[in-house]
């Protein structure tokens, strides 16, 4: 009984804390969005997306999309949903969080889309309401290594998907530059966040936006290359892609190079869509490095 009464609590935690975020980065953006304003957002977004070898480009082709029965798991506001729904996929997105539901249907209606079957629904990707091997691809963009029991989200993952699908799904990587230097060594032993206990990565990860965070980011894992071949064992074949090198992330001179970066390198739009601001564009050298040190490990799996 403690343990189901805790689990309930974990779960409203992870709703609290994302719900919040979603306030704090994309309520004012999804406020003003209207049927031009969204398309015109879903081209730079793809266009900002290729500059990155962002995996819902490099991993997938969004021209074969179309009638292809995708599911999203944690769909943020609905960018990526948007696009792939863009591309006439028929797309389904879960989200443990409301407001990100009401966000991405927000936009699947804005779109047209909902006639076509496209929805998002309010679940937890660790027991999804689906039938065994309902989707053609599953879908899921740093989302799961926030989950309680991310082993049970990728059981799932692979419960849904049809034979030969395949599943597309970013998480955190242990072996990075930014784990291993800008958190574990300058947050976690410099500035003592590792005294915070086991989840001290959730209090140092995640918000964002216009407004003060008041709760604690209740999970954040990230995983060695070991951990991401265990974790997703059952599939036929597995091919991970390190990506997503930043140099504002490095504690101090991050800041100064942020302000370089806005100045000389530029902003993209891309980026309102799923961070609720336009993105600073990344270097050619951060893009390289990227492929060694990144704190991304792009992860494309079949059944």
């Amino acid at each position: 009984m403690n343990q189901i009464k805790d689990e309930i609590a974990n779960k409203k935690k992870i709703q609290d804390f994302w719900g919040d975020l979603y306030s704090s980065l994309y309520e004012e953006v999804d406020k003003q969005i209207t049927k031009e304003t969204l398309e015109s957002g879903l081209i730079e977004l793809e266009n900002m997306f290729r500059l990155r070898s962002h995996m819902a480009i490099s991993e997938m082709s969004l021209e074969k999309l179309s009638g292809k029965k995708i599911l999203e798991i944690g769909p943020g506001a609905g960018a990526h949903s948007a696009l792939f729904a863009k591309y006439n996929a028929v797309v389904t997105s879960v989200d443990i969080t409301f407001e990100r539901v009401q966000s991405t249907q927000k936009k699947f209606i804005v779109l047209d889309k909902t006639i076509a079957g496209c929805q998002a629904i309010q679940g937890d990707a660790e027991n999804l309401p689906f039938s065994d091997s309902s989707f053609d691809i599953i879908y899921s963009n740093g989302v799961l290594h926030h989950s309680t029991n991310t082993k049970t989200a990728v059981r799932e993952a692979y419960r849904l998907l049809k034979p030969g699908g395949k599943a597309i799904i970013m998480l955190y990587c242990k072996n990075s530059w930014h784990y291993w230097v800008n958190m574990l060594f300058f947050e976690g032993i410099c500035r003592g966040k590792l005294a915070l206990g086991k989840n001290w990565l959730g209090h140092i990860t995640e918000w964002g936006g216009n407004k003060k965070q008041t709760q604690t980011n209740p999970y954040t894992k990230c995983f060695t290359k070991k951990e991401i071949k265990s974790l997703f064992k059952e599939f036929k074949t597995i091919h991970l892609r390190k990506a997503e090198f930043y140099f504002y992330l490095i504690p101090v001179i991050g800041k100064l190079y942020r302000i370089w970066q806005k100045k000389y390198l530029g902003l993209h739009p891309g980026g309102e869509l799923v961070y609720g601001e336009p993105w600073p564009i990344q270097s050619r050298l951060e893009l390289f490095l990227g492929k060694y040190l990144g704190w991304a490990w792009f992860i494309t799996v079949k059944k």
